[in-house]
C-alpha cells in the first residue's frame, strides 16, 4: 500500500483571516473614536474635532485625542471638575466597544 499525501492550502486561508481581523479592528476603533466624541467634554469642539484613528499595523490601531492645537485633552480625560461626567472619556468608548467585542469577530 502507498502513502497518503494530503496538501492544505492554509496560508491562504490565514490570510484572509487576517484581513478579516484588521477589518474587525478598524471597525472597532472606528466605533470607539465615534463613542469618544460623544462622550467628551464639547465647550469649543476643538477637543471632539482632534480625534484621530491610526493604523499602527495589521489589526492595531490608536485612536487618539489633542495634538497641538488641544494640549489639554489629556487633562480633560483624568481631569474635569466643571464636567465631571466627560472623564475618561476615551477610556469609557473604549471599554463600552470591548463589551461587545464578540460582535465585531462574528466574520472573522
Amino acid at each position: 500500500m502507498g502513502n497518503v499525501v494530503v496538501t492544505t492550502h492554509m496560508s491562504s486561508v490565514v490570510g484572509v483571516i487576517k484581513k478579516r481581523m484588521d477589518g474587525a479592528v478598524a471597525e472597532m476603533a472606528t466605533d470607539i473614536h465615534r463613542q469618544a466624541t460623544i462622550l467628551a467634554p464639547k465647550l469649543t469642539g476643538a477637543l471632539v474635532n482632534s480625534g484621530n484613528i491610526k493604523r499602527v499595523q495589521p489589526a492595531e490601531y490608536e485612536v487618539t485625542f489633542g495634538g497641538s492645537r488641544v494640549p489639554y485633552a489629556k487633562r480633560r480625560h483624568f481631569e474635569n471638575k466643571k464636567n465631571p461626567q466627560t472623564l475618561r472619556y476615551l477610556e469609557r468608548a473604549g471599554d463600552a466597544t470591548a463589551r461587545n467585542a464578540q460582535r465585531y469577530m462574528r466574520n472573522v
